[in-house]
């Protein structure tokens, strides 16, 4: 899932490579393991399907094109189709042409689908992206409706009116495939979820203290203890009226503003979300947060020095550019959203303003991170985007809306099988152990979603033949009772 703060991390790069791009890595170096070869290889289809642009109103008949790919290679008519949902980004081709899903697909000589949720790449239903237009048309409820508009339209075709449909999704796709399993059990099979959110959460203050655990299992004490020793260096110098030095140091931009606390705020929260991001997508056998650790020590013996120069390398890959964090130019970029449609950032900051919250904050004290990124960020931005409706009451009474709709942990639905990284943030508003979820053992975010290995981890394994097992039996078990 994309973080909250992510696009506060895309900001600050502005037009430099963003992080996790290409770079040339500084010494030490530390090995990875080669990355499997894809176990398949498809011809993936783009496809467009008419949808409604308001799925619950019956008087509007207005309507858009939703964009969805489509790999029909190992089909026979009337095998299941396997529908991988799109979240909060843009939807790849890719994404079904290789990985687990596709392997099992072709196991049962299904046709894998991927959809992609309205507002995001593009699937465009209406324009501008203005908050009337998004508080009408944005919202899970008529993302999950499209995807079953998706089925609907395909098994208007002979060759797939007999077949059966599953889900599979990662991250807030998986908390769609949960939640499209418990309001259309008629017409979903069953859901494979990986690492999926069901509690909506205003604060998610235990989000950073799982990144900084995972520094600390990963990277070692010493690697946790730089973040937090040069985090709190920094908190100090802009506490003690230094804060031209920490502008000076972290090479910020000249319309950084020391004395604004909203950019003194984003400084941090751009820091954590380097660090987020790298743990969040880390895979234990590719050594990824040792070689950070290592990547970052390498810098400097000093902490602050090392933390700089690192935060800078991964945010502008050594162009000497400055890092552009204040609060006037999230906002702008956010207002340029709402004409500016691809790769947008605005419908998923909306969908946590109005539905889920999930802002990631410095709450915890049990983190590296420091305490300069609170909830107030988050509700200011929310309010300054969306209109003073979107206060801290008004975002309170959204998610408790959610969570009451669907239920949070209260899961009352069957066929639905929940995998979750044992260091991955969004664990902590997920399903639990004795509520059938498996944890993979320092794992992240969305885990299972390769192929079988051979550098899986045992449990990783053992988790990846369950999924493999469980499609198999709610497939037959369908068949059996003429689903």
């Amino acid at each position: 899932m994309k973080c909250f703060f992510e696009a506060l991390a895309i900001l600050a790069v502005l037009s430099a490579p963003t992080v996790g791009a290409s770079f040339k890595e500084p010494m030490p170096k530390v090995n990875r393991l080669p990355k499997e070869p894809m176990i398949t290889r498809a011809t993936v289809h783009e496809r467009w399907i008419n949808q409604k642009l308001d799925n619950f109103d019956e008087d509007n008949n207005a309507t858009w094109s939703n964009r969805i790919f489509i790999n029909e290679q190992d089909f026979v008519d009337g095998s299941p189709i396997f529908i991988y949902l799109g979240g909060e980004s843009e939807q790849l081709p890719s994404r079904i042409s290789s990985g687990l899903w596709v392997d099992i697909a072709k196991q049962h000589n299904g046709t894998i689908v991927a959809t992609e949720h309205r507002f995001y790449g593009k699937s465009t239903p209406i324009t501008p992206y203005s908050t009337e237009n998004l508080e009408k048309y944005q919202s899970i409820n008529q993302a999950l409706a499209d995807v079953i508009n998706v089925i609907q339209t395909l098994k208007e075709e002979d060759k797939y009116k007999d077949s059966k449909v599953v889900i599979h999704g990662c991250s807030y796709s998986a908390t769609m495939a949960a939640w499209i399993r418990k309001l259309y059990p008629d017409i979903i099979v069953g859901s494979w979820a990986s690492s999926a959110p069901l509690v909506a959460k205003v604060e998610f203050k235990e989000y950073f203290k799982v990144i900084g655990e995972s520094f600390r299992i990963l990277g070692g004490q010493y690697c946790y203890d730089l973040i937090d020793n040069a985090t709190n260096y920094y908190e100090n110098l802009f506490a003690n009226g230094k804060g031209d030095q920490a502008k000076k140091e972290l090479n910020l931009c000249d319309d950084f503003d020391p004395k604004n606390e909203w950019d003194r705020w984003h400084v941090f929260i751009n820091t954590a979300m380097i660090f987020a991001d790298i743990a969040q997508y880390q895979k234990p056998a590719n050594k990824d947060i040792h070689r950070t650790c290592m990547e970052m020590r390498s810098f400097s013996d000093d902490d602050s020095v090392a933390l700089s120069k690192f935060v800078n390398w991964k945010t502008n890959n050594h162009t000497g550019v400055c890092i552009n964090v204040t609060f006037a130019n999230l906002t702008e970029m956010y207002e340029k959203g709402k004409e500016n449609y691809e790769d947008s950032a605005l419908p998923w900051l909306f969908q946590s303003c109005r539905e889920f919250g999930w802002f990631q904050t410095s709450g915890s004290s049990q983190q590296p991170f420091g305490t300069s990124f609170p909830l107030r960020f988050s509700e200011d931005l929310c309010e300054e985007i969306f209109g003073s409706s979107y206060n801290p009451a008004g975002i309170r009474s959204n998610v408790m809306a959610t969570n009451a709709e669907f239920g949070g942990l209260d899961i009352d639905y069957t066929n639905v099988y929940f995998v979750y990284g044992e260091l991955d943030g969004w664990t902590r508003v997920g399903a639990e152990v004795s509520q059938g979820a498996t944890i993979i053992p320092q794992a992240s975010h969305c885990p299972d979603t390769d192929s079988i290995a051979v550098n899986d981890s045992p449990e990783l394994l053992v988790s990846k033949k369950k999924v493999i097992a469980l499609v198999d039996q709610w497939l037959e078990e369908a068949q059996s009772a003429h689903f």
